[in-house]
């Protein structure tokens, strides 16, 4: 996203469980208010960088009959120097998506490639050290999870959340945690993946920016990945059949440093470049070397074996 469709993206009215009434408390400002604060962050030639939740392979839906109503929600928090934490919707309000039927061994296709959820949004600032989201997917086995309530009464668990400085993530992640689970009676429902993830600022990647990473266990696999707001370009989604093959190239030329990403859901793709993609390993990150350069200048190919989805990204360095 862009500066401005960033904006109108954590000023939306229409968030899933948000109302006027908690929109107020939690301080979400109109789209031009949102942005001003979003331009005032800005520092030197770091952009924002937003996390998304990019896929997720069910290994085991847990259900014995048929398929599983999987339902999922994160809560994002930004910890400072010195292991502080405080509230702001900037970095993004608790979401999730409704019950989707899935089976083992399958991939939610309610997850959009093209435009998949939004997690947090990490700031240009030296002061941040992690970003810490806690994901959770769910198997609906109980009453049908009604995610708007819950989220709203994640919502309201998050207005209460002092806005003072807070010692640890933990200060808001678990109060809105617990407001959401509550409400959605999970204690009736099996849990795939209810973890936090952490992203750290480190020394040379700046909280993985250009790359995908992945929370994985003998129950699900899960995706997301790290866009620059302002560098990042996409390729794709592109759907790919049996013997289809695409070239992937990009609005600017791949230097030295940049960062590309691939990822795919489906059928095997072939990649001779990069690496072949598959269900067990469906992404790749790489470096891109100098003596590559020249030939990536025209792109590179990737080849269907069956039906599939491929979405590529590449971030300068």
């Amino acid at each position: 996203m862009g500066l401005d469709e960033l904006a109108q993206h954590l000023s939306n009215p229409a968030h899933i469980g948000l109302n006027e009434e908690l929109a107020k408390k939690l301080r979400v400002a109109s789209a031009d208010a949102t942005r001003g604060r979003l331009m005032a962050q800005l520092e030197g030639d770091h952009a924002h960088l937003g996390v998304y939740l990019l896929a997720c392979f069910v290994v085991d839906d847990t259900d014995f009959w048929g398929d599983g109503e999987i339902y999922w929600w994160s809560i994002p928090a930004l910890v400072t120097s010195g292991g502080k934490v405080h509230k702001d919707p900037l970095v993004g309000l608790p979401s999730g998506a409704p019950p989707h039927k899935c089976g083992s061994l399958e991939w939610m296709t309610n997850l959009s490639l093209a435009k998949p959820p939004l997690l947090a949004v990490i700031p240009p600032s030296d002061e941040v050290e992690s970003c810490v989201i806690r994901l959770a997917f769910y198997d609906d086995d109980g009453a049908k999870a009604d995610l708007p309530k819950a989220l709203s009464a994640g919502l309201e668990a998050l207005a209460e959340v002092s806005s003072a400085e807070l010692s640890g993530s933990d200060q808001i992640i678990l109060p809105v945690r617990d407001a959401i689970w509550k409400s959605l009676r999970a204690e009736q429902d099996d849990i795939l993946v209810d973890q936090d993830v952490a992203l750290r600022r480190g020394e040379v990647v700046r909280f993985g920016r250009g790359m995908i990473g992945s929370v994985v266990n003998a129950m699900a696999r899960i995706y997301y990945f790290v866009r620059d707001e302002k560098q990042t370009q996409q390729f794709g989604p592109v759907a790919l059949h049996k013997g289809q093959t695409e070239t992937v190239k990009f609005d600017q030329p791949m230097k030295s440093g940049g960062r590309l990403a691939l990822f795919a859901r489906g059928a095997d793709v072939s990649c001779a470049t990069f690496g072949d993609l598959n269900t067990d390993l469906p992404f790749q990150n790489r470096i891109i070397e100098a003596r590559n350069e020249v030939s990536l200048e025209s792109g590179f190919h990737v080849t269907g074996t069956g039906p599939a989805k491929l979405v590529a990204f590449y971030t300068p360095a």
